[in-house]
Order: C-alpha cells, then sequence, then structure tokens
C-alpha cells in the first residue's frame, strides 16, 4: 500500500463515508485546509496542500525523519522571483564520485525517492503549496533511530552561540570549549567532530584576515589624509 492508499484508508476508515464526514466538518467551520488534507494532517499524499512553502518543507522534513531518512532540496522553478516548483529528494539521491579511495560514510546511493512540489500562478488565487508527484522508492534500508542519534547530538542555539563567543572573542580552542560545554550541558552529547565543524564557522581564515587587514590599511590611510 502507498502512501496515497494509506492516507485514504485512513481518512475513511475515521469516518466511514467521506461526503458525509466532509458535510460534517463544513457544518462545523473546520478550516478549509484540513478538507483539502481529508483530515489527515501527519500523512503524505499527491493533493496535501500547504499555506506557504515554509509549512510544506518543514512538514516533509519531520514526515521523513519518521520514516527513517533525510529530505534535502533539488531541482527548483521559479517565476519573477516565486517559487512555482521544486523537488525534494532524499539524502541519498545524488550519485557521490569520490577522488579518494577510502571509504566514506557520506557515500550517496542515487536513491529514486523524489516529491515534486508546486505553487500553480493560475487558478490559485490563495497561493496554496500542493504535493504533486511523490516517488516513493528507496534503494537502502530506513533507519529511524540514526535519525533520532543526529538529531539528539545537534548543538542547541544556545550552544552555538556559547561556541561563537568563545571562538571569536576569547580565542579557545576545541578542548577547553568542550570542556566547558560538557560541564553547562552535562545531558547533551558532545562529539569532537561537530565541535570542530562548528569552531570552523566562526575562526576566521586567511581570505578574510587578508581582507579585514586591507580594511584597516584603507582607514589609516584616509585617516592621514585627513590630518594633511
Amino acid at each position: 500500500m502507498n502512501v496515497n492508499e494509506r492516507a485514504y484508508t485512513d481518512a475513511t476508515d475515521s469516518t466511514g463515508d467521506t461526503d458525509g464526514s466532509s458535510n460534517l466538518l463544513a457544518a462545523a467551520g473546520i478550516d478549509r485546509l484540513l478538507l483539502l488534507n481529508e483530515n489527515s494532517d501527519s500523512a503524505l499524499f499527491s493533493g496535501k496542500k500547504f499555506t506557504s512553502w515554509d509549512e510544506c518543507e518543514m512538514f516533509l522534513n519531520e514526515w521523513a525523519k519518521q520514516q527513517g531518512f533525510h529530505l534535502i532540496k533539488d531541482r527548483v522553478t521559479r517565476d519573477d522571483g516565486v517559487i512555482r516548483q521544486r523537488t525534494f529528494i532524499c539524502s541519498h539521491g545524488r550519485t557521490y564520485e569520490s577522488n579518494s579511495s577510502r571509504n566514506t560514510a557520506t557515500k550517496k546511493l542515487n536513491c529514486p525517492f523524489s516529491i515534486n512540489v508546486s505553487c500553480p500562478k493560475n487558478k490559485n488565487p490563495e497561493g496554496l503549496v500542493s504535493i504533486n508527484k511523490i516517488n516513493e522508492d528507496h534503494n537502502h534500508p530506513l533507519n529511524r533511530s540514526i535519525i533520532e542519534f543526529e538529531e539528539s547530538k545537534k548543538f542547541t542555539m544556545e550552544m552555538i552561540e556559547d561556541i561563537k563567543f568563545m571562538t571569536i572573542h576569547c580565542k579557545f580552542g576545541a578542548t577547553f570549549q568542550r570542556k566547558f560545554l560538557e560541564g553547562k550541558f552535562p545531558s547533551h552529547p558532545i562529539f569532537s567532530k561537530d565541535l570542530y565543524a562548528t569552531i570552523k564557522k566562526f575562526r576566521p581564515n586567511s581570505k578574510s584576515l587578508s581582507n579585514d587587514a586591507a580594511q584597516i590599511s584603507n582607514w589609516l590611510d584616509n585617516e592621514k589624509e585627513k590630518d594633511s
């Protein structure tokens, strides 16, 4: 049974009569979007609608995590800066070509899973975003526990702000920062690889340092001209 069939079964099983259910819901003043989604808030199916791209993306990301995989954005079509079509694919959906002979855990498997979403310009006065076509096939096992583990070890915004402050203003290295974070957030796992990657985001590289030096030099030259 595919996702469309499951969604339809859920909707009909809960009411026994889709037409009667629609009339009752409409009479009760239930939001129109719930009717369009056939009373299946957590199900994914062709025809499901959202009020915005942000709402759609949030739903799809959470839905994918519940299934045991990650989604990433793929092709996009814009019209006057407005997104009209977008394709979401499995994070293993692109072919990965490595220049190294070493095995890598990030190897792509060319997974065929995809979701096509659109926000039609015509006959769509409310600007709703709709799920069009779903290819639900994967060529690899799905593992919800791995996704949950990855989510659990992500740094919170407070932790990221602490790392940013310690890197930029205090110039602390990874060893001190790890001890600090472990003391402040004892229940949160701290992995060296994640910490190094986050520190690197806030550590200036040679190019930025060169740009800063050039700006300072230009400022000094301007100040000298003012004094002369």
